[in-house]
């Protein structure tokens, strides 16, 4: 059984007729003539369809279905999907069926989500996107933040509150900065023991490869006088390094198995684009989970939220997330970056409000970052302003085009004339997909540390306002206020940064997000991280006794 099969079987039920020309088949499959030719041979041997080639002019190739093909279809899902993989099924889930068929092999793939309890402890769960890179330097997205935590460990970890320890059992000042001395005993995840040179290595790697450069530039190097004792070498002060030493990108993993092979509560075992899995590490630094296997399956976003809506007891989470949805200017490809007026003249034309009225998880309007302190902030009015097209782009999901389509008529009733394109997350920083942008929207979670991140948002590569702003020499003065700040003080930084990304006309926050997390009712209560995903190293199966 093929797609090609299925199209065409699907074609002569909405036609109501058992057999098609040649011509329909090859329509309905959308291949070659010579490649469905090439499967008929094939159906025929097996016995499910008749094929009656066309003689002469004005007579067409017929293929017709044998009487009993419908019984044999059903057969094949039943026994297939009953032994598939969840990665094969959500490929097969992608056929064109007969929208009967395809009902019931959803409910059979649906009822394999969850928790499994056989002679392991599974958790299976769908996700609507292939995941991108768990390399802790390359990570800029919540969902492979929240996976990559429960891969690797760090020296410290920041709970929202305090910093605690980790790796590292223990840190004092010296001269030259601070000492740390690393746990005994801890393992990676391919039975290799932990010890400080790793560490180091892991570190260096962050200062000379990693995207957050201004952000760790205060930690000048780092050495190993021992084989558990590193020298960090810094003149920042303690507080800012240990979160600094907390943040994802400061994960410890092991040289040539960056990205793959950690200290954390779970192993990688399987990462493809179909399906990511994880496997209970015996040896981590934490107790070991309760779950053996946590595996993510690949769906398409309408079978995602068919699926979501499905279970009548969901468990509904909103979690308002700091950060915003945003609309950057292209500072550096676009002829934005001389023509403050018309930047000034589209800030003014956007309307907040009328983001929120669309509803879903759009919270509130935002004019900031931190939706707390989110207050309005008085621009200069713009004197003039060039008419010049302006291209848009977007993310093609259902949310970011309703917004999308909402900037774009606010822009042209205030006389622009815009065009709307669409990125995906994997190309948003790549030269290719900026170079063909004046506008973009975009979106910020920070939820592992505010500050931080706020200042990672600011200056990262793998920020978009990070990589579009990093010459704007006044916000960068601005910037390095925060190494002679004591951390206490930093909202009033924030306030000050934000007002200027207003004035400047450099971003538009447009509002704040609370997050619909919707959870199966057979999870209970659901212990949730810093980025509003389960924790799945506290989760667990009540055995059946």
């Amino acid at each position: 059984m093929n797609a090609k099969l299925v199209a065409i079987y699907r074609h002569t039920i909405e036609t109501g007729k058992r057999e098609v020309t040649l011509r329909e088949a090859v329509e309905a499959v959308g291949y070659s003539e010579k490649q469905v030719k090439r499967d008929i041979k094939s159906w025929q041997t097996l016995g499910w369809v008749e094929y009656q080639a066309g003689k002469g002019r004005g007579h067409e190739s017929i293929l017709r279905f044998q009487s009993g093909f419908a019984r044999t279809l059903n057969d094949w899902v039943e026994t297939s999907f009953s032994t598939a993989s969840m990665a094969d099924a959500a490929k097969w889930l992608e056929w064109e069926w007969p929208p009967a068929l395809r009902e019931l092999i959803q409910a059979r793939i649906w009822s394999r989500f969850g928790f499994e309890q056989t002679e392991e402890d599974r958790f299976v769960f769908p996700r609507t996107r292939t995941l991108e890179s768990l390399d802790p330097l390359d990570i800029h997205i919540a969902m492979e933040a929240s996976l990559s935590r429960h891969v690797f460990d760090r020296l410290f970890e920041w709970d929202g509150t305090t910093v605690q320890t980790s790796l590292a059992h223990h840190i004092e000042e010296v001269t030259f900065g601070f000492r740390c001395y690393i746990r005994k005993g801890v393992t990676f995840h391919n039975g290799m023991t932990l010890a400080a040179k790793d560490v180091v290595y892991s570190l260096n790697r962050l200062l000379a490869r990693g995207k957050q450069v201004w952000l760790f530039a205060p930690i000048e190097r780092v050495e190993s006088p021992a084989p558990y004792v590193i020298d960090i070498h810094t003149k920042a002060h303690r507080a800012y390094i240990e979160r600094l030493l907390a943040q994802t990108p400061a994960s410890i993993t092991y040289e040539g198995a960056e990205g793959i092979v950690g200290t954390g509560p779970f192993k990688l075992e399987k990462r493809s684009e179909e399906v990511v899995r994880l496997r209970a590490f015996e040896r981590g630094l934490r107790p070991r989970p309760s779950l053996d296997v946590v595996e993510f399956v690949t769906f398409s976003e309408t079978d995602y939220a068919k699926w979501s809506a499905g279970d009548d007891q969901s468990i509904v989470k909103w979690i308002a997330e700091a950060g915003a949805r945003y609309l950057m200017f292209n500072l550096q490809h676009s002829w934005f970056k001389d023509d403050m007026d018309t930047r000034l003249a589209i800030q003014q034309a956007i309307h907040k409000e009328a983001f929120v009225d669309l509803g879903g998880e759009r919270h509130q309007v935002a004019h900031g970052f931190f939706p707390e302190a989110s207050r309005p902030v008085a621009a200069p009015k713009a004197t003039g302003s060039s008419r010049r097209p302006l291209r848009l782009l977007h993310l093609p999901f259902d949310v970011a085009t309703e917004d999308a389509m909402l900037v774009a008529e606010q822009l042209r009733v205030a006389g622009f004339t815009v065009e709307t394109e669409t990125y995906t997350i994997a190309s948003l920083l790549q030269e290719e997909t900026l170079r063909r942008a004046d506008l973009i929207l975009c979106g910020e979670m920070m939820s592992e540390d505010l500050d931080l991140a706020f200042l990672a948002f600011l200056t990262s590569e793998l920020s978009l306002v990070g990589k579009l702003i990093a010459h704007e020499t006044e916000l960068r003065t601005m910037m390095d206020r925060y190494r002679q700040t004591d951390m206490s003080a930093w909202p009033w930084l924030h306030r000050d940064v934000e007002r200027y990304l207003t004035e400047a006309a450099l971003v538009i926050p447009l509002y704040h997000v609370a997050r619909e997390r919707r959870f199966p009712s057979f999870l209970g209560e659901v212990p949730v991280d810093v980025f509003g995903h389960p924790r799945y190293d506290q989760l667990w199966i009540r055995p059946s006794v």
